[in-house]
Protein backbone atom coordinates (compact mmCIF):
# COMPACT_ATOMS: atom_id res chain seq x y z
CA UNK A 1 0.00 0.00 0.00
CA UNK A 2 1.28 3.40 -0.84
CA UNK A 3 0.10 6.73 0.47
CA UNK A 4 -0.71 9.37 -2.07
CA UNK A 5 -1.41 13.04 -1.66
CA UNK A 6 -4.80 13.58 -0.06
CA UNK A 7 -4.86 10.26 1.78
CA UNK A 8 -5.28 10.39 5.55
CA UNK A 9 -3.69 8.31 8.21
CA UNK A 10 -4.76 7.95 11.84
CA UNK A 11 -1.92 8.40 14.30
CA UNK A 12 -2.25 6.53 17.58
CA UNK A 13 -0.23 7.66 20.59
CA UNK A 14 1.51 4.53 21.95
CA UNK A 15 1.80 5.78 25.53
CA UNK A 16 -1.87 5.70 26.49
CA UNK A 17 -2.86 7.36 29.77
CA UNK A 18 -0.12 9.47 31.33
CA UNK A 19 0.40 8.86 35.03
CA UNK A 20 -1.96 7.52 37.69
CA UNK A 21 -5.03 8.99 39.28
CA UNK A 22 -4.27 11.60 41.94
CA UNK A 23 -3.85 10.38 45.51
CA UNK A 24 -4.80 12.37 48.60
CA UNK A 25 -1.89 12.92 50.94
CA UNK A 26 -2.60 11.26 54.27
CA UNK A 27 -2.25 13.95 56.92
CA UNK A 28 0.43 13.96 59.58
CA UNK A 29 -0.04 11.66 62.54
CA UNK A 30 0.83 14.23 65.21
CA UNK A 31 1.89 12.32 68.28
CA UNK A 32 3.24 8.86 67.51
CA UNK A 33 2.27 7.44 70.89
CA UNK A 34 -0.08 4.48 70.49
CA UNK A 35 0.11 4.80 66.70
CA UNK A 36 1.01 1.58 64.88
CA UNK A 37 3.88 2.20 62.47
CA UNK A 38 5.35 -0.16 59.88
CA UNK A 39 9.06 -0.07 59.11
CA UNK A 40 9.62 -1.69 55.73
CA UNK A 41 13.02 -3.09 54.82
CA UNK A 42 13.61 -3.14 51.06
CA UNK A 43 15.78 -6.23 51.59
CA UNK A 44 19.05 -5.09 50.07
CA UNK A 45 22.54 -5.66 51.44
CA UNK A 46 22.71 -4.25 54.99
CA UNK A 47 19.28 -2.61 54.71
CA UNK A 48 18.39 -4.36 57.97
CA UNK A 49 21.03 -2.22 59.72
CA UNK A 50 19.32 0.93 58.44
CA UNK A 51 15.80 -0.14 59.44
CA UNK A 52 17.00 -1.40 62.84
CA UNK A 53 18.15 2.14 63.63
CA UNK A 54 14.93 3.65 62.24
CA UNK A 55 12.85 1.28 64.35
CA UNK A 56 14.81 2.25 67.49
CA UNK A 57 14.17 5.92 66.76
CA UNK A 58 10.44 5.35 66.29
CA UNK A 59 10.20 3.33 69.51
CA UNK A 60 12.09 6.05 71.41
CA UNK A 61 9.45 8.51 70.15
CA UNK A 62 6.83 6.55 72.10
CA UNK A 63 5.49 4.16 69.51
CA UNK A 64 4.94 0.76 71.06
CA UNK A 65 3.52 -0.99 68.02
CA UNK A 66 6.13 -1.26 65.27
CA UNK A 67 5.54 -3.80 62.53
CA UNK A 68 8.66 -4.91 60.67
CA UNK A 69 8.02 -5.90 57.11
CA UNK A 70 9.66 -6.32 53.75
CA UNK A 71 9.01 -4.29 50.62
CA UNK A 72 11.16 -6.04 48.04
CA UNK A 73 13.40 -3.66 46.15
CA UNK A 74 12.84 -5.43 42.85
CA UNK A 75 9.04 -5.30 42.67
CA UNK A 76 5.97 -3.52 43.93
CA UNK A 77 3.88 -4.95 46.75
CA UNK A 78 0.65 -6.53 45.59
CA UNK A 79 -2.66 -4.83 46.38
CA UNK A 80 -3.49 -7.19 49.24
CA UNK A 81 -0.13 -6.51 50.93
CA UNK A 82 -0.60 -2.76 50.64
CA UNK A 83 -4.19 -2.92 51.87
CA UNK A 84 -3.23 -5.12 54.83
CA UNK A 85 -0.36 -2.85 55.87
CA UNK A 86 -2.62 0.19 55.64
CA UNK A 87 -5.33 -1.49 57.71
CA UNK A 88 -2.88 -2.44 60.48
CA UNK A 89 -0.78 0.75 60.53
CA UNK A 90 -1.33 4.49 60.66
CA UNK A 91 2.10 5.19 59.20
CA UNK A 92 4.96 3.49 57.40
CA UNK A 93 8.63 4.16 56.67
CA UNK A 94 10.13 2.59 53.55
CA UNK A 95 13.92 2.51 53.53
CA UNK A 96 16.40 2.80 51.94
CA UNK A 97 15.63 3.53 48.29
CA UNK A 98 19.18 3.92 47.06
CA UNK A 99 19.23 2.64 43.45
CA UNK A 100 17.04 3.12 40.40
CA UNK A 101 14.98 -0.08 40.50
CA UNK A 102 14.40 -0.07 44.24
CA UNK A 103 13.56 3.63 44.22
CA UNK A 104 10.84 3.26 41.59
CA UNK A 105 9.27 0.15 43.19
CA UNK A 106 9.48 1.55 46.73
CA UNK A 107 8.12 4.92 45.62
CA UNK A 108 5.16 3.16 44.04
CA UNK A 109 4.53 1.27 47.31
CA UNK A 110 4.67 4.50 49.33
CA UNK A 111 2.13 6.18 47.05
CA UNK A 112 -0.16 3.14 47.20
CA UNK A 113 0.00 3.16 51.01
CA UNK A 114 -1.29 6.76 50.91
CA UNK A 115 -3.97 5.68 48.44
CA UNK A 116 -5.07 3.17 51.11
CA UNK A 117 -5.05 5.67 54.00
CA UNK A 118 -1.61 5.07 55.56
CA UNK A 119 0.87 7.95 55.86
CA UNK A 120 4.05 6.66 54.21
CA UNK A 121 7.49 8.22 54.30
CA UNK A 122 10.06 7.26 51.68
CA UNK A 123 13.73 7.44 52.63
CA UNK A 124 16.02 7.88 49.63
CA UNK A 125 19.48 9.18 48.81
CA UNK A 126 20.62 12.58 47.66
CA UNK A 127 21.51 11.14 44.23
CA UNK A 128 18.03 9.72 43.69
CA UNK A 129 15.98 12.60 45.08
CA UNK A 130 15.52 14.09 41.60
CA UNK A 131 14.13 10.76 40.40
CA UNK A 132 11.68 10.64 43.31
CA UNK A 133 10.62 14.23 42.69
CA UNK A 134 10.04 13.50 38.99
CA UNK A 135 8.17 10.20 39.46
CA UNK A 136 5.98 10.97 42.50
CA UNK A 137 3.64 13.34 40.60
CA UNK A 138 3.32 10.81 37.76
CA UNK A 139 2.24 8.23 40.34
CA UNK A 140 -0.36 10.65 41.68
CA UNK A 141 1.25 12.12 44.80
CA UNK A 142 3.58 15.07 44.25
CA UNK A 143 3.65 15.87 47.98
CA UNK A 144 4.84 12.45 49.16
CA UNK A 145 6.81 12.83 52.42
CA UNK A 146 10.45 12.11 51.55
CA UNK A 147 13.54 12.04 53.74
CA UNK A 148 16.91 12.26 52.04
CA UNK A 149 20.20 10.82 53.23
CA UNK A 150 23.54 11.51 51.62
CA UNK A 151 24.96 8.09 50.77
CA UNK A 152 23.64 4.69 49.74
CA UNK A 153 24.26 1.71 52.01
CA UNK A 154 26.69 0.11 49.57
CA UNK A 155 29.14 2.96 50.16
CA UNK A 156 29.11 2.64 53.97
CA UNK A 157 30.11 0.21 56.68
CA UNK A 158 27.42 -1.20 58.97
CA UNK A 159 28.40 1.31 61.67
CA UNK A 160 28.17 4.20 59.21
CA UNK A 161 24.77 2.97 58.00
CA UNK A 162 23.46 2.91 61.57
CA UNK A 163 24.83 6.42 62.12
CA UNK A 164 23.20 7.65 58.88
CA UNK A 165 19.83 6.19 59.86
CA UNK A 166 20.05 7.55 63.40
CA UNK A 167 20.90 11.01 62.03
CA UNK A 168 17.88 10.79 59.69
CA UNK A 169 15.62 9.77 62.59
CA UNK A 170 14.41 13.27 63.52
CA UNK A 171 13.47 14.02 59.89
CA UNK A 172 11.67 10.68 59.59
CA UNK A 173 9.72 11.37 62.81
CA UNK A 174 8.87 14.89 61.59
CA UNK A 175 7.63 13.49 58.25
CA UNK A 176 5.43 10.97 60.07
CA UNK A 177 4.06 13.59 62.44
CA UNK A 178 3.40 16.01 59.61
Amino acid sequence: MSITEGDTCTIVAPVGHQGRDPVDLVGGLGSLESRPIAVLDISKVRSDVFVDAVERCIREAGTESVERGVALASKRMDEDEVRGLAERNDGAVLALADCGTCTSATLYDAVELHRNGCRAVLVTTEALRATVDALAPRLGLADLPVVEVELPNREQTAEEIADTATAAGPAILAALRG
